[in-house]
């Protein structure tokens, strides 16, 4: 049986205790604000593609600080050229967990290339991303969080998930959260 998105970012969220966690828009966001918001997520409304940039941008900023960006297939194939970036870069402090469910959920359910041939944990290796993975199994999640969270980055995690649109409403006050995300990491102290 595959992964649901909603039984992955629960997995994750069991787990956070001081780590900054990056949403893409749509899906992923709504996810991780129904079931663990909280004021170290960076929910990145109507910014498809860039997730991963700006989640590694706060990596490099904060190296003292664990940051997970919950990335989706769809929007990472717009930004290829972040796992580059992930690579010459290699922050220890960064992990991205990419929600593979091999369609656009958000705009309609468009198949994307993970749906045909692509691999996007073999994109991150040939980008020089050694510890990329495909997770296929809760046992293979809970070692992929657990490397993630603990073990020394970059890490990729492709998690294939079921196709699936997130229950909830939005609570879109994106300049709320956009500030109280802020304070938070500005409130965090070092270490």
């Amino acid at each position: 049986m595959t992964l649901t998105r909603a039984v992955a970012t629960r997995r994750l969220a069991e787990r956070l205790t001081r780590e900054v966690v990056v949403t893409n828009l749509g899906q992923a966001a709504l996810e991780l604000q129904t079931i663990a918001d909280r004021p170290l997520n960076c929910y990145t409304y109507g910014a498809m593609g860039q997730c991963s940039s700006l989640a590694l941008g706060i990596a490099l900023a904060r190296p003292d600080v664990r940051v997970v960006c919950l990335d989706g297939d769809g929007s990472l194939l717009m930004n290829l050229g972040s796992l580059c970036t992930i690579a010459t870069e290699a922050p220890r402090n960064f992990a991205l967990v990419i929600w593979d469910n091999e369609v656009h959920q958000t705009t309609g359910g468009q198949a994307t290339a993970t749906a045909a041939r692509s691999s996007l944990a073999a994109i991150a290796r040939g980008a020089g991303i050694e510890k990329a993975l495909e997770v296929r199994t809760e046992d293979e999640l809970g070692r992929a969080y657990d490397l993630a969270l603990r073990g020394d980055g970059p890490v990729v995690a492709c998690v294939k998930v079921e196709k699936g649109r997130a229950e909830g409403r939005f609570d879109r006050d994106v300049l709320g959260h956009a500030r109280r995300f802020m304070q938070a990491l500005a409130a965090l102290p070092a270490g």
